[in-house]
């Protein structure tokens, strides 16, 4: 993939001072995912994540990016639905039909949602008079 090349050719630079401009680039070129994003600036992902600390600005942007990508595949996904593919319309039953039942597992829950209240009684019992 020329997306892959060009982030091994940019972690083998020499490494460069972070910029706002040069870490969106990275995310971008990265799909958003951050141990690509770091290897696309030539740095380790714990420089990225303390630059994303310092700067929660783009942090931020990167945060609507991701957002951006959820909602493509959102729109992929219901792009499917409607053409009736069933395994896009079984996962998005099982992720949204919870309320109407499509799910793969139990959920107990107390009242209305609640959680269930459970009471634990504990007998102790003298054993003194044993051998020991």
């Amino acid at each position: 993939m020329a997306e892959e090349k060009e982030m091994q050719q940019n972690a083998t630079r020499k490494k460069r001072r972070l910029t706002k401009s040069l870490v969106l680039e990275a995310y971008k070129a990265a799909g958003g995912l951050h141990t690509y994003a770091a290897k696309y600036l030539g740095v380790d992902r714990s420089t990225l994540w303390r630059y994303l600390n310092k700067h929660p600005e783009v942090r931020k942007e990167i945060e609507e990016m991701e957002e951006e990508l959820l909602d493509y595949a959102e729109r992929k996904l219901l792009e499917k639905i409607q053409k009736g593919n069933l395994g896009a319309i079984l996962f998005y039953l099982k992720c949204k039909g919870k309320k109407r039942g499509y799910i793969e597992r139990q959920e107990i829950t107390g009242e209305d949602g609640s959680p269930i209240q459970v009471t634990v009684k504990v007998k102790i019992e003298d054993d003194s008079g044993k051998d020991g």
